[in-house]
């Protein structure tokens, strides 16, 4: 009789997750999901039990964390970091922030180099293909950080453009 209590106080659990109203999400400047936002949703039945044990969260590349939204933030050549997480308010940015000081390095003789081959790989070394819809190139990756990367690239002033053999 243990093991079918266990299952139904798990069942409970994720019936108070997927109805709790301070669970919901709701981005305002989003049209994900058509703009309503998604609850919190407890999709395993045994998640309830490792709620209290979870020290780190990685993505998996379905997803599930990010809904496929990605940007690029922030680079790092050299050591020096390009580009900000938050504003001056401590709200996250929208899109990169250090495309200045990225042109400024590019042109400098040390870091020069350095930033042009890291855009360069960026623009060049993905397995994503170009479509054309509505007379303009799209982006079309396997995962969501590589369509960041590769649009990063072409903001900062390396288009990959066509692939060719």
């Amino acid at each position: 009789s243990l093991y079918p209590t266990t299952e139904f106080c798990n069942a409970m659990q994720s019936y108070f997750i997927r109805n709790d109203k301070d669970l919901f999400y709701r981005e305002p400047d989003s049209d994900f999901n058509g703009g309503d936002g998604f609850p919190a949703r407890a999709r395993s039945s045994n998640l309830c039990t490792e709620l209290g044990q979870v020290k780190y969260i990685f993505s998996d590349k379905t997803g599930t964390l990010t809904q496929n939204v990605m940007e690029l933030k922030r680079l790092s050549i050299g050591g020096r970091k390009f580009g900000e997480m938050t504003d001056q308010n401590g709200e996250p940015t929208k899109g990169f922030t250090g495309k200045e000081q990225i042109r400024v390095a590019a042109n400098d003789k040390k870091t020069g180099p350095g930033v042009e081959a890291l855009l360069e790989a960026l623009a060049v070394t993905h397995t994503v293909m170009l479509t054309e819809k509505n007379s303009k190139l799209v982006y079309e990756a396997e995962s969501p950080d590589e369509h960041a990367l590769v649009q990063g690239a072409k903001e900062l002033g390396f288009e990959f453009a066509a692939r060719k053999g």
